[in-house]
């Protein structure tokens, strides 16, 4: 840290300082206590040293600048300290401190030894914080655990299936941070995600334990029941947990990336044979059992066979489910 001096109107310098927020201060229901760090004085010290009571050895603190009888805005006051010594407690706010006799009229404090003198501050702000990030998302379906990270390896789920999605993340700095959760919308062909707050009941926030790195983790889990509009969905059903923070030490809002997301095709369950699901033979190709005989058998006919089996199959866009090849191969078979 170094402390220059801006002022212009500096007609004899007395005093300059670094001090740090007391660790104690209440901001809401106490004035702030400064703690003096390092100093300099006008006819006791005019080299940099550190306050009394202040343990050099705690943080190998050095003080170091110089002080200028002749032209006082080249004094100039540092502190330095080691950084492998610094904990999550020293981020505080610090400051410069000077206290002059000015040339010009000023804002002035009466001293009973030292006269009308001005005193001006000027604080910085020392911040030790992580940024949080999502670790891991597990998900299980009925109680069994099931993949499902990407669209290319996704599960499958019906109707009525119960789906517990437990998200594990390094939430910051900020305790009081919570996980959150993005599902793809109902209303969009494409996977889409937007907000998704989880039923009262249906969530667990989880609690966040420090981790001994000026940050905390937390565990938080959602149960989602699977609903007859997600099977007539046009797209995947799928989740994203994230953590999003702001304000002090952040700033502006700062949200986790390359966050982990969970992909599930929901089918229908079976529900009795249908005119619409039942082959000429009076057999039923079901969602599960059958849906690699179908991929196969759409890629195997011939063109001549295009005749008879829907060629509109082959060239379907490769997002649509398994469910349509599987219904739309259904119908075809009735044609036969």
């Amino acid at each position: 840290m170094i402390c220059n001096i801006t002022e212009t109107d500096i007609k004899t310098l007395h005093n300059i300082e670094i001090g740090q927020v007391s660790s104690t201060t209440n901001a809401e229901k106490d004035p702030i206590q400064w703690k003096t760090l390092a100093e300099m004085e006008l006819g006791q010290t005019e080299s940099p040293t550190l306050s009394p009571g202040i343990n050099a050895s705690a943080k190998n603190y050095v003080a170091g600048g110089s002080w200028d009888l002749t032209t006082p805005a080249n004094t100039y006051l540092t502190l330095s300290m080691s950084i492998e010594k610094l904990v999550c407690d020293d981020a505080r706010a610090y400051r410069c401190s000077l206290l002059y006799e000015s040339s010009t009229k000023g804002t002035v404090i009466e001293s009973p030894t030292k006269g009308t003198l001005v005193s001006t501050d000027m604080n910085a702000t020392f911040s030790a914080f992580v940024k949080p990030q999502v670790t891991s998302l597990n998900v299980k379906k009925n109680g069994f655990k099931v993949q499902g990270g990407s669209p290319s390896d996704m599960t499958t789920a019906e109707v009525g299936d119960e789906l517990e999605l437990t998200c594990k993340a390094n939430i910051g700095s900020l305790q009081g941070t919570i996980i959150r959760w993005h599902r793809t919308s109902e209303t969009s062909q494409n996977d889409d995600f937007i907000g998704y707050q989880p039923p009262q009941g249906t969530f667990d926030e989880g609690t966040a334990v420090s981790d001994n790195q000026c940050g905390y983790t937390r565990v938080a889990s959602i149960k989602y029941n699977v609903t007859a509009a997600d099977a007539n969905r046009d797209n995947n059903l799928a989740f994203e947990c994230y953590v999003t923070v702001s304000g002090d030490p952040y700033g502006n809002t700062y949200t986790s990336k390359n966050n982990p997301r969970f992909y599930t095709d929901v089918t229908k369950p079976d529900g009795g044979t249908t005119s619409s699901n039942t082959l000429a033979a009076g057999n039923k190709i079901t969602s599960e059992q059958n849906a690699g005989f179908v991929n196969s058998m759409l890629f195997s006919f011939d063109l001549n066979s295009c005749l008879i089996f829907n060629c509109s199959l082959v060239s379907m866009p490769s997002r649509r489910s398994k469910r349509q090849f599987i219904q739309m191969a259904n119908e075809s078979f009735l044609e036969l």
